[in-house]
């Protein structure tokens, strides 16, 4: 035992794998001479195969027993509808495979010398009678160990015992019913004479006193019905569906014993019936570590038996099958961590020697049957590539069974479609091991010792999936690159030709945009209140009367009404196309030559307001009425009728008018206007000229338009002498 535990540890053996079929395997089966069985239930055909070398058998077996296809494996053409269940056996080198149909029929198929390269199987399928069949599809079937009866359960409800050289029905349990409970798993054994059954809803059915000699006799059966043994059963819910996941007989005990346990369950069940008939349930685990994931049982009639059980968090327990009854659930007496990366623990076997553990992630770990202590390890041998798709949405393949070989030193593995086969050889005394007795001095021993052993072709798989995936990884980011510099590239050979660098170019747009904003500006002339008063003279009463002209002219085109032609127009507003702040200095006035220009030394002249015929703010100059004149020959009459008026007066003819004082309420209060004005001699003139002299060129005028402007501040200064003599006031 300990030189094949060394074997296990330290052969360098590598890993076979082969796909037997092009489904999921639904069972495996170890034939003598190193041959395999493996069952795919959704062709409904059964491969043969050598694992140690890949090498895959020509044909199948299937369920029809008429050779359908060429027999060299193609599923496409070699396949048997309506298959619902399947058991395979062996008697020596024959193979027995039972199988259940979607319609309720059941069959057997013997293939004798099934493992022969030399030439192909010849098979016989047996069907059973048409009265025989069930009455809805077959759920489950299930060999003796001697393969000498079978038995099969159905939707219907109904249990039925095979004889499996005749295909006879030798026995039936149950009754057709309208709404029936299906029975999910059965279990046989001719040696105890009991059948098993476990039903929809958990309840478990022991039938005993079944007589297999010569003559199969039911006479003293006896039916034991247990109600569901799951301790989290909440009957104010309804009838649950308690799904069962595994189901044994113990042949070795004393009294009718089943080992039962129920999906999403911690605990499995001890059920067995006691010498005076009464029903003993056992419950087995832990409900700390969640429910079960595998069960693997080892009965023996000479040693104590155990149960192996393992959970979804990865950990192993081994429980004491003999434990005295009790009520309260039996816990473990050994337990270990087989997978400290959290899979769940999907398949075991165990050899006596090794303990063989399968995870959901495809990973195969050997301990030592003993002591538990690790041994070696087996990668998945589903290789992860990219694109790649995964059965039942599942992100990897799980390990679904694990088979060793009868003489301890071969090990199947089952992954999805695919088989690992390892054999553990013979390694040196000495050294630490080699492949097939090379390498026996020990040079590997100095090396870290290995405990992975993956197939070779797998490592070169993934290397050149990673050499590929780096490859265009490297090829998409070389192409990213060159668009981006291609562009960069492009851009500075237009500055080139362009002249210009990156700066240059950018200050050249800005400058454009700055030009194109200030054009949209001067082209676009918003009504605004305030800006820049353009070509307009504040001093020029000229310029007011043609605006004024202007204005007036418009609005009566525009509402076809007449207005007064000498209505003051408002200038017009322009915005300024600078930023800079535009300083408008005041209006110029003439200052006063002489003293008494008023009571108050800063009283000035009245403001200038624009010319207008009503008489409310200009007042006709003389006595006899004139019609209101147009706003282009207001200035000329008034500068006639002003000099009519200081020609009489400088003659002595101006006529003599009552004279009264502001505060006098009997008469009205004297104005310029109904005085006469009187001439003032050379130095009026003088002061006059030089004063319009001084204000033409203070307001920046031509010099060729003083003449021109002498009539005008002529004017005004008359008005303000004969409005200062008006109030009284001596020149």
């Amino acid at each position: 035992m300990l030189r094949l535990k060394r074997r296990w540890e330290r052969s360098r053996n590598a890993t076979v794998s082969h796909i037997p079929v092009h489904s999921v395997i639904s069972s495996m089966h170890m034939m003598p001479n190193a041959g395999l069985l493996t069952s795919s239930i959704r062709y409904g055909v059964v491969a043969r195969s050598l694992p140690l070398n890949g090498k895959i058998l020509p044909g199948y077996l299937d369920a029809s027993g008429l050779r359908v296809g060429l027999g060299v494996g193609n599923p496409n053409a070699e396949f048997t509808p309506d298959v619902s269940v399947c058991a395979v056996a062996s008697d020596g080198g024959t193979a027995k495979i039972l199988w259940g149909f979607q319609h309720g029929e059941v069959g057997i198929l013997t293939a004798p010398r099934t493992i022969d390269a030399a030439k192909r199987p010849v098979s016989e399928m047996m069907r059973c009678r048409v009265g025989d069949e069930h009455f809805g599809v077959v759920l489950d079937v299930v060999w003796d160990d001697s393969t000498s009866v079978a038995v099969s359960g159905g939707a219907d409800g109904i249990v039925k015992l095979w004889d499996a050289k005749t295909m006879q029905c030798l026995w039936t349990y149950g009754t057709e019913a309208l709404n029936p409970d299906a029975c999910l798993k059965v279990a046989v054994s001719v040696s105890r004479s009991l059948v098993a059954s476990v039903t929809r809803t958990g309840d478990i059915v022991m039938c005993t006193g079944l007589h297999f000699g010569q003559t199969f006799s039911s006479a003293a059966v006896e039916e034991h019905r247990v109600p569901c043994p799951v301790m989290s059963t909440d009957s104010t819910t309804g009838p649950t569906v308690h799904v069962p996941s595994f189901i044994r007989i113990d042949a070795h005990s004393s009294t009718p014993t089943i080992l039962i346990a129920f999906e999403d369950d911690p605990f499995f069940y001890r059920v067995s019936i006691t010498q005076t008939g009464a029903i003993d349930i056992t419950p087995f685990g832990d409900a700390a570590f969640g429910p079960l994931s595998s069960i693997a049982p080892f009965f023996n009639s000479t040693e104590p038996s155990f149960i192996i059980a393992s959970d979804r968090m990865g950990w192993v327990s081994i429980y004491a099958w003999n434990a005295p009854s009790t009520t309260t659930p039996v816990h473990c007496v050994r337990k270990f961590e087989a997978h400290e990366d959290g899979a769940h623990v999907t398949a075991l076997a165990w050899n006596g020697v090794t303990l063989i553990t399968g995870s959901d992630r495809g990973t195969t770990h050997v301990w030592d049957g003993l002591t538990f202590e690790h041994l070696r390890s087996f990668l998945s041998p589903v290789p992860r590539i990219r694109g790649r798709g995964h059965y039942d949405g599942q992100e990897k393949e799980p390990v679904r069974q694990i088979l060793v070989g009868p003489e301890k030193d071969m090990l199947l593995v089952n992954v999805g479609d695919r088989v690992l086969a390892w054999v553990a050889g013979p390694v040196s005394r000495t050294g630490a091991g080699g492949v097939r007795g090379r390498h026996s001095s020990g040079t590997i021993g100095k090396k870290k010792k290995d405990r992975i052993g993956i197939a070779k072709y797998l490592k070169q798989v993934e290397l050149h999936e990673t050499i590929s995936e780096s490859q265009n990884l490297l090829k998409q980011e070389s192409e990213h690159m060159q668009m981006a510099h291609g562009r960069v590239r492009e851009q500075y050979a237009r500055l080139e030709t362009m002249g210009l660098d990156e700066a240059e170019a950018v200050e050249y747009v800005l400058m454009i945009s700055r030009d194109e904003a200030l054009q949209r500006v001067s082209t676009q002339i918003p009504d605004m209140d305030e800006g820049v008063f353009e070509n307009f003279d504040f001093d020029d009463p000229v310029q007011h009367s043609i605006n004024a002209t202007a204005s007036s002219s418009t609005a009566r085109d525009c509402s076809g009404t007449r207005t007064p032609k000498d209505t003051w127009s408002k200038p017009r507003v322009e915005p300024s196309p600078s930023n800079e702040k535009i300083c408008i200095s005041p209006l110029l006035r003439a200052e006063s030559m002489k003293t008494g220009w008023g009571d108050n030394d800063h009283t000035q002249s009245p403001p200038e307001s624009p010319p207008s015929s009503n008489e409310g703010h200009f007042p006709r100059m003389s006595a006899s009425a004139s019609p209101p004149a147009p706003m282009s020959h207001a200035w000329s009459a008034s500068r006639s009728s002003i000099s009519r008026t200081s020609s009489r007066g400088s003659q002595g003819s101006v006529s003599a008018q009552p004279r009264s004082t502001p505060e006098s309420p009997q008469s009205p209060r004297s104005s310029a206007w109904t005085v006469p004005l009187r001439s003032t001699g050379s130095s009026a003139t003088s002061v006059s000229a030089a004063s319009s002299v001084g204000s033409n060129r203070s307001m920046g005028m031509p010099v060729q338009e003083d003449e021109e402007m002498d009539e005008e501040l002529k004017f005004v200064l008359e008005l303000s002498l004969a409005e200062a003599r008006s109030r009284g006031e001596a020149l």
